[in-house]
């Protein structure tokens, strides 16, 4: 018998990825992706306990992407630059604290704030105020049920997104404060028009827990009279330009004269 916290995958999937069971109501349950940001309702005759070759296999390519992150992502060690201060607002208290070690890793000032993905458009505007940062990042769980792809209804969280977003531009504009937004599936078109500068899926596909985190850190590490390398910070993204996308921005680093 299945029960919270157990590690599942669903049986349908072609290309199955690790589940946390994070509710059960009888016969439904309420699924959380392990290093993915998706959420999924399904029933227990759909789902199966992992298998040793699926948990190497997602144990890996996490492992393999962190390395990578921290190898090539570049920090310029001088106490003559200030990185952009990153803003992470996460629908996810474990995906956040993994995203925050990562920018202590990279020694990216960074404060985090767990709010459920639809508490965030009533309190952003607080730690907005409270934080000052340089660059916010809203992101969680979010999914696509594979109807009409133009439809907000057809989507878990992107409507709480796309509200957060525009609570954010009633302060500051698409320059002056970078936004990077999004989960797995996320209506990718909507966040980006809603005045995201960088957002996920434009493929409608799963996003790592890290993804929305590498971007941040880019923006943070860039200059600010440099237009952010999308292309290169793309070949830390798992999915590249299928997961993620965004309009030109400019970097938020600078150098103490």
């Amino acid at each position: 018998m299945f029960k919270e916290q157990d590690l599942v995958y669903i049986k349908e999937e072609k290309n199955p990825i690790i589940y946390i069971i994070i509710k059960l109501i009888n016969q439904t349950c309420y699924l959380k992706g392990l290093n993915y940001r998706i959420y999924r309702i399904t029933t227990m005759d759909k789902i199966e306990y992992i298998y040793d070759e699926l948990k190497q296999k997602e144990t890996e390519t996490c492992n393999i992407y962190y390395k990578n992150i921290k190898r090539n992502i570049k920090e310029r060690v001088s106490n003559k630059i200030l990185y952009g201060r990153i803003l992470h607002i996460d629908g996810d208290p474990e995906y956040l604290d993994n995203c925050l070690n990562l920018y202590k890793e990279m020694k990216i000032p960074a404060e985090g704030i767990y709010i459920e993905e639809k508490e965030m458009k009533n309190e952003i505007k607080q730690y907005i105020l409270e934080v000052t940062p340089d660059i916010v990042v809203i992101t969680g769980h979010d999914s696509y049920n594979g109807k009409n792809k133009k439809d907000l209804k057809n989507y878990e969280n992107s409507q709480y997104f796309i509200d957060t977003i525009r609570e954010i531009r009633k302060l500051f504009n698409i320059d002056s404060l970078p936004i990077i937004v999004g989960a797995c599936c996320s209506h990718f078109e909507a966040l980006i028009a809603a005045g995201a500068n960088f957002a996920s899926s434009p493929s409608r596909i799963n996003i790592h827990t890290y993804d929305p985190a590498v971007i941040a850190i880019k923006l943070a590490t860039t200059s600010c009279n440099r237009t952010i390398d999308f292309e290169n910070t793309l070949k830390y993204i798992e999915n590249k330009r299928d997961a993620f996308g965004g309009i030109e921005t400019k970097g938020k680093m600078r150098i103490l004269l």
